[in-house]
């Protein structure tokens, strides 16, 4: 039992240094890091699929996407067979 409370405490310190090191603006990386608090497993797995596997592949797709704006941009189709 000791193992698992220890890796759950080290994905969220991981997390939390992803986080604070990350290109979000400080009032998005609030509600962050209330879910990695509040959701002591799931928070930390959904920001490090978010910071390191979609954050990266749609910076490539379209580079002039910013995490930090507000306006809600449409992305385009994916076309078939593209990411398999």
């Amino acid at each position: 039992m000791w193992v698992v409370a220890l890796a759950v405490v080290a994905m969220l310190v991981f997390s939390l240094v992803s986080l604070s090191r990350s290109p979000l603006d400080p009032s998005r990386r609030v509600p962050w890091a209330f879910a990695l608090f509040l959701l002591p497993v799931l928070g930390p797995a959904v920001w490090l699929w978010w910071r390191f596997y979609y954050y990266p592949r749609r910076a490539s797709e379209q580079p002039d996407w910013d995490p930090n704006r507000r306006e809600v941009i449409v992305n385009p189709p994916r076309r078939p067979g593209q990411y398999s």
